[in-house]
């Protein structure tokens, strides 16, 4: 594997990042490393905040001074973390003072921008709101839409929320639609609540850790201290993933199956349990609804099935279910690869069951752990009480990329970027047939091209408020310094727009700290979880905290040993989710649907230094530690092809074609590629400068997921 997979090279990468955000703000070539206005150290404040990049939120400290913040440290009383950030959490400085920041509202005019002020953004945007709702009356409904608001705060989110109710809006995109709602739902749906069964200090009281799709030390890094210490512990890891990923250094073992079938490997672990009788009968009737039905999906999935739909051998299976037949306590970390193929829920459902069926759901060293989890809940409540009740659809992206196809969508708040979805060249298409698009941004991004109004959004920093955590911990952060020019944090931008709508209904606050009072005492299980006490807490305050003086704890809605459905029971048989069992994923090579012209499955995942599709690129201090659109290919995959190390090659699908340079490697299997999901077109520097891979992505769907990985492609040279 190249260096750049390494731990060893994470951790200097890291180390560079944190010693250049301390060193550069007194250097005086900072504009040099993408910085600019940063001023010489005077007297330096230490603020508190939050990372808005990722679910494990770490919290740091902030040295600002002259209106500048100079540094980030990772804030050392954090249980969680420890003290750690990532790459991507200590760009946060850079981006702050980025030069290519765009600072000044602008409407489309022709093909033209026209800079405007703040003040006329709002007004324009109320009028659109007007003009719809004169003109389609009740039906308003659905001609607005809002996709989640920016990685800013909860606040931003509830304010957004209630400009919507008091627009008339129901079509509501949460945020994460497109990357958590399978996992988000079938926990939902079967354990009654949305989030892991356990947290994560608790894999050091396993017996066996299986990392199942979870690529800890690229996608969470500051959780590789968690590994560290369950692997000192004596805790058995596994990692089942397609490929090598630097987390398999943790890993004792490592099972490589074909990309989807997750699914049939958990199947055929229930069936190998019961074979073995390595289950409580009793203790599962007590748990869980539809055993029978449980069996009958399983039946079929012998070892043999299973190595021939996974790819693996039998010895390997074999040892594997072996392993979870005989482990007296197990946690299952779902990464969000999982979700992301049109079998998705089979997978999390089967994982879930397996989990049930060893009695492995609940307690210490038990559980399911997954970064996909839903938000803390609340905000419906909340919004209800406050603008009066009303039917929210939380439409999903499948529907509201129909309705903007037909032109039926009147006002869109794009606030995420569409270059997340699958095909989102056909998505992009169908945006530019919505009446008006507003678009919140930091940057000049492919969004746009798409939008009629730009009105540029405060970062992190720039504005107080609180958000959550993986362990459905809520943390606080205070405005560090004042954001540029005439950008404004979301609440801010969503309380104008709402005030001027309906001051009548829409409540008037001053900011986030007020707004987040108020939501605690309207809603019950967020009574205890007062500013004051967020505030003094390093590493936030779990949710739910309904009692006033309620003491710190760790864990989760199952800590009291019960699942959260109305009758304590996990239903395997709920109707809604459909046949017990396993297919193949839509798209795939090794599908029933497999087209004989795009052999090799593409994959694609996160790196350290880059978060989604969107402003990390902008930073120079992680472009330097980019190598570009690379692809991984295994030695046998490339050979045939004419493929070398270092070669320009050209990723195809049935829907277009993408360049990268092929990294021949043996960390991934033959016949599978991987590349970054990341990337836009727009970066100012040419290290993280691609087409996105979406662009190339068929737009198949699951049934609850908007995200497709595992497609057939092929690979030839550029």
């Amino acid at each position: 594997m190249p260096d750049s997979y390494s731990r060893r090279h994470f951790l200097k990468l890291s180390a560079a990042l944190l010693a250049g955000g301390a060193a550069i703000a007194a250097a005086p070539d900072a504009r040099g490393m993408g910085f600019s206005g940063v001023p010489d150290v005077g007297p330096v404040t230490e603020m508190k905040g939050y990372c808005p990049f990722c679910q494990v939120r770490c919290t740091y400290r902030a040295r600002v001074s002259g209106g500048k913040v100079l540094s980030l440290t990772g804030e050392k009383g954090n249980y969680w973390t420890g003290g750690a950030m990532c790459p991507k959490g200590l760009s946060i400085v850079e981006l702050l003072n980025s030069p290519y920041r765009l600072v000044q509202p602008m409407l489309k005019q022709g093909s033209e921008w026209k800079t405007i002020s703040y003040a006329e953004a709002v007004d324009i945007v109320v009028d659109k709101l007007r003009q719809s709702r004169a003109k389609h009356g009740d039906k308003i409904a659905e001609r607005l839409a809002l996709t989640s608001p920016l990685w800013d705060c909860r606040e931003s989110e509830l304010a957004a929320l209630m400009t919507m109710r008091t627009a008339g809006g129901g079509n509501v995109m949460p945020a994460g639609e497109v990357c958590i709602s399978t996992a988000s739902n079938v926990l939902g749906m079967l354990l009654g609540a949305n989030t892991s069964t356990t947290t994560v200090n608790e894999i050091v009281n396993a017996k066996t850790l299986v990392l199942w799709g979870a690529n800890i030390s690229e996608t969470y890094p500051p959780y590789t201290r968690w590994l560290d210490k369950a692997r000192d512990a004596g805790v058995r890891i596994v990692s089942v993933d397609c490929r090598k990923t630097p987390t398999s250094a943790w890993a004792a073992d490592q099972l490589m199956p074909l990309p989807g079938t997750a699914g049939a490997l958990a199947l055929g672990a229930i069936r190998f349990v019961l074979e073995n009788g390595a289950f409580d009968r009793a203790r599962v009737d007590e748990s869980i609804t539809g055993f029978e039905r449980m069996e009958k999906g399983a039946q079929p999935w012998s070892v043999d099935k299973v190595a021939q739909a996974t790819g693996l051998s039998e010895d390997a299976v074999t040892a594997f279910y072996r392993t979870l037949a005989e482990s007296p306590r197990t946690i299952i970390w779902m990464g969000g690869c999982l979700s992301r193929y049109t079998n998705g829920l089979q997978s999390i459902r089967a994982i879930i069951a397996l989990q049930a069926l060893r009695d492995n759901l609940i307690g210490s060293g038990r559980g399911l752990l997954t970064m996909e989890g839903g938000k803390p809940e609340g905000e419906k409540e909340f919004v209800d009480a406050v603008c009066g009740p009303a039917k929210d659809s939380g439409v999903n992206f499948r529907r509201l990329l129909n309705t903007m196809k037909k032109g039926n969508l009147d006002v869109l708040f794009l606030n995420s970027s569409y270059r997340r979805y699958p095909d989102c060249t056909g998505v992009a298409e169908a945006i530019k047939k919505v009446g008006f698009v507003v678009h919140r941004g930091f940057f000049k991004t492919e969004e746009m091209d798409v939008a009629d109004l730009f009105v540029p959004a405060a970062f992190g920093p720039e504005s107080a408020g609180s958000h959550y955590g993986a362990e459905k911990q809520v943390v606080w952060r205070d405005k560090c310094v004042d954001a540029p020019g005439s950008c404004v944090p979301d609440w801010q931008f969503y309380r104008d727009i709402g005030r001027k709508l309906a001051p009548e209904i829409y409540p008037d606050f001053t900011g986030p700290e007020e707004l987040s009072e108020r939501f605690r005492n309207t809603v019950p299980s967020w009574k205890a979880m007062s500013v004051s006490r967020m505030r003094q807490s390093p590493d936030g305050l779990i949710w739910p905290q309904p009692e006033e003086g309620a003491q710190e704890r760790i864990g989760t809605v199952f800590t009291s040993g019960t699942y959260a459905t109305e009758n304590g029971k996990i239903p395997l048989d709920l109707k809604l989710m459909g046949a017990f069992g396993w297919t193949p994923p839509k798209g795939n090579p090794h599908g029933a649907d497999s087209d004989k012209e795009y052999p090799l499955v593409l994959t694609q995942g996160k790196v350290v230094t880059q978060w989604q599709q969107t402003m990390t690129n902008f930073a120079a201090s992680l472009a330097q530690f980019s190598r570009g659109r690379y692809v991984l290919v295994h030695p046998d995959t490339a050979k045939p092809l004419g493929i070398a190390h270092g070669d320009t090659v050209r990723i195809k699908t049935a829907t277009g074609s993408v360049e990268a340079v092929a990294e021949l490697t043996a960390s991934i299997r033959p016949g599978i590629i991987f590349t970054p999901s990341h990337f836009t077109g727009t970066s100012p520097h040419a290290a993280t400068r691609s087409k996105p891979i979406n662009a190339i992505l068929p737009n198949y769907w699951d049934r609850v997921s908007a995200q497709f990985n595992g497609v057939g492609c092929t690979l030839e040279k550029a």
